[in-house]
């Protein structure tokens, strides 16, 4: 009878859910034999085996796979199985053969060895984890567009160092995630699933039994997992401790979890009530304190942050630890550092995407907050414009709290002219308005938005 409840961590770090039904045991152990079956059918269109072979082992493949899938106590009972090859691979053949005549059971695998048919497993699961993340990518960036032109013109204040600094606009502020995020969509990597290098990476076994149909074979597997546009691409040589691709692969997933981490410190801060500048529709309660609603899709997004070092240091780790034809732990520790970098990638992104949903702006806050750090803020444009004409102690007196900055302004440069009566003082109405201090805030929002317009042309534009 199938257990409900398999041995999971998910109780241990809330929205872990969000990505692990893409990246769990028995999304593994499909793709595994997604990868097995691959293999025979290459075979069979290679000419290497009969058509009621490949039936037959491409059933018991895909009803070894399926029944370890359907049932957690079976998969839990695999994975112990698993410990004494090191990998689940070797268990499931033997479930796999256990259905077969032996003639039949010795096709499977044939030249392969584990770590091609889990590498080639690892890189299915990526790609697909990968189009997902593609198709968040793009939604979060033009949510984030939309969110940007409707406060192109909304003032707040830009902060540096923690600090008050300078007037800004939030449409430029959110057009600067936007860049980030699309960023992350742009230098996605092209996901090579396919690993074939037999027992030492010199495909030694299967030059033995496939002969002169050896390319034949390898291109058939590649277009079996990869698609028909895989027949035009390039057999890739075995990369058994070639790890950069790996790297590659956990570089994408920190960047789409960094980028959202980035942006939930943004949000978290805005939020806190005395900023108050920024609200999420979606919010969590407190056990303790029913007054509260907490900014919790931003909160787990900030976690989330904090988790992915750990784990790419881990693939660092491992690639450099990548040692001649077949590394001695360095590959194994692959495996759950992926599925968690992978994880962590889709939560990410699922929480971002809502929590940019869920997202408005208070600009009477804004503002407020603006008008309450002035007339200190403008202390830069009052040394650019008049530094030549005023000291450093006026100019601390004019960006004093309380008081009139444009009075105070008026008066010291009338006297550094030498006289109050100076019958053309410089006009300096409205120099301590945030509208008149923006500089190329508007021109730099709107390069960032037509730059991710051009990379992200609609389908009609083409």
């Amino acid at each position: 009878m199938s257990d409900p409840v398999a041995h999971t961590r998910l109780l241990f770090a809330p929205g872990d859910l969000r990505g692990a039904e893409s990246i769990d045991d028995a999304a593994l152990i499909t793709a595994i034999g997604d990868v097995e079956a691959a293999w025979v059918n290459a075979q069979s269109a290679a000419g290497l085996i009969s058509a009621d072979q490949r039936t037959e082992a491409v059933e018991a493949i895909e009803a070894s796979a399926w029944s370890l899938a359907a049932d957690a106590t079976a998969l839990e009972t695999l994975a112990a199985d698993a410990e004494a090859g090191g990998n689940p691979v070797i268990p499931f053949l033997t479930a796999v053969r256990s259905r077969l005549a032996p003639a039949t059971g010795r096709i499977v695998h044939r030249g392969l060895t584990s770590q091609d048919v889990l590498d080639s497993a690892l890189g299915v699961l990526v790609s697909r984890a990968v189009r997902q993340t593609q198709a968040a990518l793009e939604g979060i960036s033009a949510r984030l567009v939309a969110l940007s032109d409707a406060h192109a013109e909304t003032l707040c204040l830009a902060r540096t160092l923690t600090q008050p600094a300078l007037p800004t606009t939030f449409g430029l502020r959110v057009a600067t995630w936007a860049a980030e995020v699309d960023e992350v969509r742009r230098l996605t990597p092209v996901i090579d699933s396919v690993q074939v290098g037999g027992a030492a990476g010199t495909r030694a076994a299967i030059r033995e039994f496939a002969g002169e149909r050896t390319e034949v074979l390898l291109r058939e597997f590649q277009v079996q997992l990869r698609g028909p546009d895989a027949a035009l691409a390039a057999v890739p040589v075995p990369w058994h401790t070639d790890r950069v691709r790996v790297l590659t692969w956990g570089t994408h997933f920190t960047q789409c979890v960094t980028v959202g981490s980035s942006i939930a410190r943004d949000v978290l801060i805005g939020t806190r009530p005395e900023v108050g500048e920024l609200r999420l529709a979606a919010t969590g309660g407190s056990s303790a304190m029913p007054q509260k609603t907490n900014p919790t899709s931003a909160v787990l997004l900030h976690r989330n942050g904090m988790r992915v070092p750990g784990a790419m240091a881990t693939l660092v780790t491992t690639a450099a630890e990548a040692v001649e034809e077949r590394s001695d732990g360095a590959w194994h520790a692959e495996w759950p550092t992926l599925a968690e970098l992978m994880t962590l990638a889709l939560s990410s992104l699922t929480l971002l995407e809502e929590t940019v949903a869920g997202l408005s702006a208070d600009a009477a806050r804004m503002r407020t907050n603006l008008d309450a750090a002035s007339p200190g803020i403008f202390a830069e444009k009052v040394t650019t414009v008049f530094g030549d004409r005023l000291t450093k102690a006026q100019i601390a007196e004019i960006t004093a709290p309380g008081g009139d900055p444009e009075q105070r302004l008026r008066h010291a440069l009338a006297q550094s002219s030498g006289s109050s009566d100076d019958p053309t003082p410089p006009d300096v109405e409205g120099f301590f308005a945030p509208e008149n201090s923006l500089g190329e805030a508007e021109d730099i929002r709107q390069t960032i938005i037509a730059t991710i317009a051009e990379r992200n042309p609609r389908p009609d534009q083409h």
